[in-house]
């Protein structure tokens, strides 16, 4: 076993990820790779509908890899059980919960399920860590909402506040900011880089907020149409990853600001 592999929490070799319709296989993403350790906050950028849902939900198991492997604390992901799935990886979509009708400490609730007995009773360590979700993402006054009575912004939040409250070693979140303002936005990716460095979590997260995943990011995933990218950021940028991200006659990257400006 090789030293890089032996120390990496996920790792993908010559990954090829996209879906299937009507039995015929759609590829969106081919050759990826790359290793990441314990302890490292990755962004993965693109453009709209590059693939980067599809690469987390594929990191997941969520949906099949169409070729390649992705390795999961040097086991492959494919291998894992539901419930050993549950207890390594936990995952922000998109997605509204499927019963808004929930209030916002049972929704944290849910994220302790993979730990508690048949009947769910939580325990004392249960409980200390919901409320430390709760805590972090500063939801408190939130608590007893129903999800349905919650803006876009705080329910992303309470969506982060349950993942948490599983307690991984390794956590998902696509696109995150979404729907916060600039303020949300900006502690978030402070409190996701604070829990790498801190608490030792592998996180991986998508977004379009580029600049900011730039300043927080050990490492970045560019996507794009021939290529993805792997690499610290500063690396990316002198290799010119982000110059070609989207339409020149509009916006260009400036490698010294480390930011994408308007063109007159």
């Amino acid at each position: 076993m090789s030293l890089k592999k032996s120390h990496s929490v996920l790792e993908v070799k010559d990954l090829s990820i996209g879906y299937f319709l009507k039995k015929e296989q759609i590829l969106i993403s081919k050759e990826i790779n790359f290793s990441i350790p314990k302890g490292e906050l990755v962004s993965i950028v693109g453009i709209n509908g590059i693939g980067k849902s599809t690469l987390l939900r594929t990191l997941a198991n969520m949906q099949p890899a169409l070729n390649g492997i992705v390795y999961l604390n040097n086991k492959n992901v494919s291998d894992y059980s539901s419930l050993q799935l549950a207890n390594t990886i936990s995952i922000v979509l998109t997605e509204a919960p499927s019963s808004k009708n929930l209030s916002v400490l049972e929704l944290i609730t849910l994220g302790r399920h993979p730990y508690t007995n048949w009947i769910g009773t939580l325990s004392e360590n249960d409980k200390k860590i919901i409320q430390n979700a709760i805590d972090i993402t500063e939801i408190e006054d939130l608590v007893n909402y129903k999800c349905m009575e919650l803006s876009d912004g705080q329910l992303q939040r309470v969506m982060i506040a349950r993942a948490l409250a599983q307690d991984t070693p390794l956590i998902l979140l696509d696109e995150p900011t979404t729907h916060l303002d600039i303020y949300h936005r900006a502690y978030l990716l402070k409190l996701l880089k604070k829990l790498a460095v801190e608490k030792q979590k592998t996180i991986l997260f998508s977004t379009q907020e580029i600049d900011l995943a730039i300043q927080v990011s050990n490492k970045m995933i560019v996507m794009t149409k021939d290529k993805v990218h792997f690499d610290q950021p500063n690396k990316l940028i002198e290799l010119g990853c982000f110059n070609t991200l989207f339409p020149s006659e509009t916006i260009e990257f400036n490698k010294d600001l480390k930011r994408f400006i308007l063109k007159d």
